[in-house]
């Protein structure tokens, strides 16, 4: 069940992000960069301004999902729950509810995370170099376009001879 984030998710939320940020900062070759999320302050001050939606099931959070505004700056799953359509579920929920044209940032070599956003609807509009902690990696901006997921062009109509 999809919710609104309340403070005494914090822990769980925070166990999420911390099983699962790793396999993100993998992806980006910088996985010596990673912080709890409990312990790294501007992550925590970000996600306080952030509206956040979590996933419960039967009392245990199995993922999240926050924006500020248009900007997506969290996704994540429980590494015990990946690919089993949550992440899928809150993004959509997300979109739903999203004011403008709604976008966020990934490792660009996060290939399972660009995956499930491009077959949402998101499209790769930048990639620049970035760092994590220090250490040097790739990032891409993939944005949102209101059209339905993998929905080819409608083909054009003549008419007449």
């Amino acid at each position: 069940m999809i919710r609104a984030y309340q403070q005494s998710h914090r822990s769980e939320v925070c166990r999420v992000f911390d099983c699962s940020k790793p396999y993100e900062l993998a992806s980006g070759g910088v996985i010596e960069s990673f912080v709890p999320l409990a312990t790294d302050e501007k992550r925590m001050t970000d996600f306080s301004n952030s509206t956040i939606f979590v996933w419960d099931e039967a009392g245990t959070l199995r993922g999240f999902i926050g924006n500020s505004g248009s900007f997506i700056g969290w996704l994540f799953v429980d590494r015990s729950a990946f690919r089993k359509g949550i992440g899928r579920a809150l993004l959509r929920y997300l979109l739903a509810s999203t004011p403008g044209e709604p976008w966020l940032w990934a490792m660009k070599n996060n290939q399972a995370a660009i995956s499930l956003y491009r077959s949402e609807g998101f499209d790769i509009v930048e990639e620049r170099s970035s760092h994590n902690g220090g250490l040097p990696c790739k990032a891409v901006k993939l944005c949102y376009s209101r059209k339905k997921p993998n929905q080819s062009p409608q083909p054009t109509r003549r008419t007449g001879g």
